[in-house]
């Protein structure tokens, strides 16, 4: 079958990332990339077509398919001008920087039918299939709850070297706790209400440094998650599966899936039981290890979005799916600046129906 031609959007830090993995995959050719920085990504990258206007290059290539890796600001506005030429599209996570972005850009792609992926690479993970599929089985029983941690320690230079983070937006519950709001998501079902409270007492900036949220689920269970970027922990996703070479190994599981006839570690898998007729606080747990393999997840969502675009399988994050994520994520910092408990179902309601109309923080 003829290879996909794809297009990039964006060569900053994620888009080389989808570069190399462009390059590695024998199912996609690099049509063209466009950065506002064409001379530098030029020079970086010899022999490639390369525009400092996006439009330019999707009208003189038009190529089947772009990754939309370009500030989170631009997002919507690249996506509807791929959407309104046919071509399908992977856009990096978040999905858009606010909810009536993400309204607009969902009207477009409905009107086009083009074919929609968010780039929550960690949804491709074999052990997040894995987990899926024992909670989807009972392997636990019914979902009690969950307790999630996302905690390192950013270097001074991560601060010097963008500013912006150390404002209102810059911190790790947009950057970094929107993985976790998906991966809940994803793994334990629809979130329906949140709650948070957050600090930065450890750094001082104008924006947190830590926050924690209760998330209630539309199932009946309830999940706690606290992330920091002042803490020194080898509790993340990224250091207990090795996705990243930026971030050490460790080996160690910053969830836990806790059910009525179990519970289940990620991303270590190890699942934790009691003999079926002996439920009781005064036996002993016991523990499995379960098998799994580690897969590059960025070469997983390439080989998903390849079959999305061939129409063989639906999309297992459209842009609208992914506006969900931004939602909860959204909510959490506000509720964590008001003090109130979010209920997101309105919120999400008049996102399907396409409505433009604004919230919150939106």
């Amino acid at each position: 079958m003829t290879n996909i031609s794809i297009g990039l959007i964006g060569a900053g830090l994620i888009g080389r990332k989808h570069l190399k993995k462009i390059a590695e995959h024998p199912d996609y050719s690099l049509a063209a990339i466009a950065d506002v920085n064409r001379d530098a990504v030029a020079a970086q990258h010899p022999g490639e077509r390369v525009y400092a206007d996006y439009r330019e290059m999707l009208d003189e290539i038009h190529p089947n398919a772009v990754i939309i890796a370009s500030p989170n600001q631009l997002h919507a506005e690249a996506g509807i001008e791929c959407a309104r030429r046919g071509i399908h599209i992977l856009i990096e996570k978040p999905v858009t920087d606010t909810i009536a972005a993400a309204s607009r850009l969902i009207v477009e792609t409905r009107l086009s039918g083009v074919k929609t992926l968010v780039g929550h690479h960690r949804r491709h993970h074999d052990q997040v299939r894995r987990l899926r599929a024992l909670l989807a089985e009972g392997s636990i029983g019914s979902l009690v709850g969950v307790s999630a941690i996302w905690a390192t320690y950013k270097p001074n230079d991560y601060f010097e070297a963008g500013p912006w983070r150390t404002q209102p937006g810059g911190g790790p519950i947009l950057i970094n706790l929107i993985h976790e709001v998906d991966f809940l998501r994803f793994a334990a079902g629809e979130i329906k209400a949140v709650n948070a409270v957050s600090s930065n007492r450890q750094r001082g900036f104008p924006v947190e440094d830590t926050a924690a949220a209760l998330i209630e689920f539309e199932n009946g269970a309830i999940g706690t998650m606290i992330a920091s970027d002042s803490a020194v922990t080898p509790w993340s996703v990224e250091q207990g599966t090795g996705e990243s070479v930026e971030f050490p190994f460790s080996g160690e599981s910053p969830y836990r899936f806790m059910g009525s006839h179990g519970s289940l570690e990620f991303p270590t898998l190890v699942h934790w039981s009691q003999d079926e007729t002996a439920r009781s606080w005064n036996k002993p747990v016991m523990s499995q290890r379960l098998f799994t393999t580690t897969i590059d997840p960025y070469a997983a969502q390439l080989d998903h979005f390849r079959d999305v675009i061939r129409g063989d399988v639906p999309t297992i994050q459209s842009v609208e799916d992914g506006a969900r994520t931004l939602i909860a994520t959204l909510a959490i910092t506000e509720a964590a600046a008001t003090g109130t408990r979010i209920d997101l179902r309105e919120r999400y309601e008049l996102l399907s129906d396409g409505s433009a109309k604004t919230f919150a923080l939106a």
